[in-house]
């Protein structure tokens, strides 16, 4: 998953700015207008290698409302599934500075949880996260690893750069970002964009830039975020086959599965999953309740026949499934 930058800068440039736009109207036209070459030429590149590329524009309400950010989970997933690479970038020719993330560093620290990405690496114009600005301070030093939970680091002085002309970013969002990775369970870092063999060097367990620690693995993070949640809206009553699959088989959710259903609920709402009076498991519905009453026990390939419309096939998809 690729969450780029540059939408901005492409428009820039068609528009013969020199200067980043400072006026709401203007920054938007100019993403609209550089969003087409900037895919297009991510197109190019990967068709040299046989792959496909697919345009995602995320706004801050994708991952703020449940419902949209299960919708966009999904359709991340189904995506990687299928070998496409999603070009993600902040939706910025209709963003707002009130409610948009303001930059892609910290839109890509939400994408990390959002599709839960093993390792979230984001690669910049220095070769890490330095002591100082580096472009201040030449006895500046690189930090190759860093734990952000260590009080004893000057979180402050290493944030103090600041983004180019073309950006909006700097060393302070990629902290923050850096925060976003590691409580999702992503191994995280900062290295040099301009380094063709950085990813490389990742995948092959070398040391490379700046390394975040984090404390937490993948599943706890999961865990953690759902309970931060709340309480279940509702609850689905599902037979001892169901909780086998679910808790031996790593299996999602199916209606034929499901024997009863209590409490009222939206798509994209938290659910508990109880089995002979105990809590199985816990997880985002794809079905509202009114849904789910319509195809209670049904196999999957009846769903779509029962309710008119194309939905998904399982009631909650084992990636936004916990065991409780």
């Amino acid at each position: 998953v690729i969450v780029s930058s540059g939408a901005v800068a492409k428009g820039m440039h068609e528009l013969d700015l020199t200067e980043r736009p400072g006026s709401l109207n203007l920054l938007q036209a100019a993403a609209a207008i550089g969003q087409l070459g900037l895919i297009e030429g991510y197109k190019t590149e990967f068709s040299n290698f046989e792959i496909k590329t697919a345009q995602v524009l995320i706004s801050h309400d994708d991952i703020a409302n449940r419902t949209r950010y299960l919708n966009a989970r999904n359709s991340l997933l189904t995506l990687l599934e299928l070998g496409v690479v999603p070009i993600i970038n902040e939706n910025d020719s209709v963003s707002i500075e009130e409610i948009s993330f303001g930059d892609n560093d910290t839109l890509a620290g939400a994408i990390v949880g959002l599709v839960d990405a093993d390792r979230f690496i984001m690669l910049t114009d220095e070769e890490g996260v330095f002591s100082q600005d580096p472009k201040k301070y030449k006895n500046a030093k690189l930090l190759k690893q860093i734990n952000l939970d260590d009080q004893s680091i000057e979180i402050d002085q290493i944030t103090e750069g600041s983004a180019g002309v073309l950006g909006r970013g700097g060393m302070k969002t990629k902290i923050k970002a850096a925060r976003l990775s590691l409580d999702a369970g992503a191994q995280t870092w900062v290295a040099n964009g301009n380094d063709q063999q950085v990813l490389t060097n990742v995948l092959n367990d070398q040391e490379v830039g700046t390394f975040f620690e984090g404390s937490r693995d993948k599943l706890q993070s999961r865990k953690t975020w759902i309970a931060s949640l709340g309480s279940p809206k509702g609850q689905l009553i599902i037979d001892e086959g169901a909780a086998k699959a679910i808790s031996e088989e790593g299996s999602s959710l199916l209606p034929v599965g499901i024997t009863a259903l209590k409490g009222e609920f939206k798509k994209g709402d938290l659910v508990a999953c109880h089995s002979q009076n105990k809590e199985v498991a816990r997880g985002f519905s794809n079905f509202s309740t009114s849904e789910l009453d319509q195809i209670i026990g049904l196999k999957s390939e009846e769903i779509n026949t029962k309710l008119g419309y194309t939905s998904a096939e399982e009631v909650i998809h084992r990636d936004n499934l916990v065991l409780s």
